[in-house]
């Protein structure tokens, strides 16, 4: 059970660490609210789950009977997928959906799944990304993105939302 905990879990919180820094390199504002209270860690961390979604399908469910969502019929036997970052940036739930507010009062999110279906390294993956980011920031106060942006390969193909590679400069 350990060793499924740490490589179903490796990957994920890998990649949420890669985007996770992207997204303070490229929004300075919220950044410089964690540098100036690195006690909001845990809202912060909760919020960049929300904003970045890495995992960009839940799993397949079927319908254990017809029902209607949105006014399209789901029938009995069919499956559904969730697109979670769609239910993360949903704007009937939050507020500028697309930017990330530091300062977000958070209502749930889907970054770990729901109910009975949540991921059972969701607690390890929060205190790994708890830990690690504030410390980035204190021992790379002067980090920069080494090009622009747009410029930053994303895996944007595999089964996780993920930087390719984070050119950095200090």
């Amino acid at each position: 059970m350990g060793v499924l905990l740490l490589f179903a879990g490796h990957d994920t919180t890998a990649s949420m660490i890669g985007l996770s820094t992207l997204t303070m390199l490229t929004h300075p504002r919220q950044r410089q609210n964690l540098v100036d209270h690195p006690e909001k860690v845990g809202p912060v961390v909760e919020e960049l789950l929300r904003y970045l979604t890495i995992v960009q399908f839940g799993l397949g469910r079927v319908a254990k009977e017809d029902v209607e969502m949105g006014g399209q019929l789901i029938g009995k036997g069919e499956l559904v997928v969730v697109a979670m970052p769609a239910a993360n940036r949903d704007p009937r739930v939050f507020t500028d959906p697309d930017l990330p507010d530091f300062d977000r009062r958070m209502t749930r999110h889907l970054a770990f799944g729901y109910g009975i279906h949540q991921r059972l390294g969701q607690n390890a993956a929060r205190a790994e990304l708890k830990t690690i980011l504030p410390r980035v920031l204190q021992h790379f106060p002067d980090l920069n993105l080494a090009v622009p942006a747009d410029e930053v390969p994303m895996d944007t193909y595999g089964t996780n939302y993920a930087v390719r590679q984070l050119m950095v400069t200090r």
